[in-house]
């Protein structure tokens, strides 16, 4: 039988290196290994450069359109789709579509579905209305744009979304329909007893890192939405002679200027650093090995595919409560979770690093609970993508 043509639409992938890019990077990949075909529907960056980054990868299975980043919301943008793009997203023969963006290329997606009648899947990922909002700074605008959001995903055959956490975010969005757990998986294998102690190396010799004060690491948009404003905060609360540390920003984004200033004010400039965006992914396990804490307080985030690679790592994360990363924590066991203040989670990250062998058993046991394999993932979505199908057409036969 002839495999399955799966499109994957997305308006991100990488060279934009955030967790939507990363997961449609991923399915592509384990895909496409697995026997189906598939065709990544994107954007995400200029175009040059985006070709780029796929030459350089062996990529060959992209269709990207042009994005005009917009102030505010760097990198993302307005998504032009010219007929060149649309020509070539229409003439192939999908078997199945999946979107994991109600706003440009997710509509697409929908469109191409309908064109062909073939089934369609929708992932949340994303906190949309806090964005919308932010950006808007109108309830009204706000709840005009969810609603077309909302319809995108009740068009959908089937809906998915990584965390039970996110699933009942979206219940609380207003969506009257079964939504499924689909996990996301991680692309980092869990390195040996030598090939971590060779990157953990590397990493701290990167850096520049001549003691063997802790280095604590934050990888991720630096957006105040991920809540670093609280991050730096509670940094300075922690009292640096008793507990010495190094701290590692590491991810690109509209607000790292207001960052670097809150560091600076805060005294913190001689321990912080940051590494700007980092797309080698040798490089990204090089700099997990060198840490020994992960500070991760977003209360954005639906799921975080870097508490899943710390844990390749053995790094456990903290989490701030009421957080969808703080749902897959068992605070104490396979990693911590503080209040969602500064004075808490400065206390809990003093404590932490004033007890290594507590921060070393966590990240043991995250390991082994918290990772899983991208390979092992896909392998389950093309299971879902193949039982979604046959359903789709025994239907439409009767």
């Amino acid at each position: 039988m002839k495999p399955l043509c799966i499109g994957q639409f997305s308006d991100s992938f990488p060279p934009l290196m955030d967790g939507v890019g990363l997961t449609v990077l991923n399915y592509c990949t384990h895909l496409i290994t697995n026997g189906y075909r598939c065709h990544a529907i994107v954007s995400g960056s200029h175009i040059e450069e985006g070709y780029a980054y796929d030459r350089e990868h062996q990529i060959d299975y992209t269709i990207r359109a042009a994005s005009h980043p917009v102030f505010g919301i760097k990198p993302y943008g307005i998504i032009h789709k010219d007929r060149e793009f649309l020509q070539r997203v229409h003439a192939i023969d999908y078997s199945i579509i999946h979107s994991h963006s109600p706003f440009y290329l997710g509509p697409l997606g929908e469109e191409v579905r309908r064109l062909q009648r073939v089934p369609l899947v929708a992932t949340f990922h994303t906190l949309f209305k806090d964005d919308i909002l932010g950006l808007t700074h109108s309830e009204f605008i706000t709840d005009q744009v969810m609603k077309r959001i909302l319809h995108h995903f009740q068009e959908a055959d089937e809906v998915w979304t990584p965390t039970e956490w996110s699933r009942k975010k979206l219940f609380e969005y207003g969506i009257d329909r079964e939504v499924e757990v689909v996990a996301n998986g991680c692309d980092l294998s869990i390195p040996t007893d030598e090939e971590y102690l060779s990157y953990r190396r590397a990493g701290r010799s990167y850096l520049g890192l001549e003691d063997d004060r802790p280095l604590l690491i934050y990888i991720g948009q630096l957006k105040e939405e991920k809540n670093l404003t609280l991050l730096v905060e509670a940094l300075a609360r922690v009292p640096r002679r008793e507990v010495p540390f190094w701290m590692l920003f590491v991810g690109s984004g509209s607000d790292r200027a207001a960052l670097e200033h809150l560091v600076q004010k805060a005294g913190l400039a001689s321990v912080v650093r940051f590494a700007g965006r980092v797309t080698d992914r040798e490089l990204i396990k090089a700099l997990l090995a060198a840490s020994s804490l992960m500070l991760f307080p977003s209360q954005y985030d639906t799921s975080a595919l870097v508490i899943q690679e710390a844990a390749a790592f053995s790094v456990p994360v903290v989490n701030t409560r009421g957080s969808a990363t703080a749902s897959q924590t068992n605070h104490g066991y396979n990693g911590f979770v503080a209040a969602n203040d500064a004075a808490s989670f400065g206390g809990e990250v003093t404590r932490l690093l004033s007890h290594p062998q507590e921060v070393k058993s966590a990240g043991e046991a995250a390991k082994r609970t918290i990772y899983r394999s991208w390979s092992t993932v896909v392998t389950e979505v093309g299971e879902r993508y193949e039982d979604l199908c046959s359903r789709f057409h025994s239907s439409s036969r009767s």
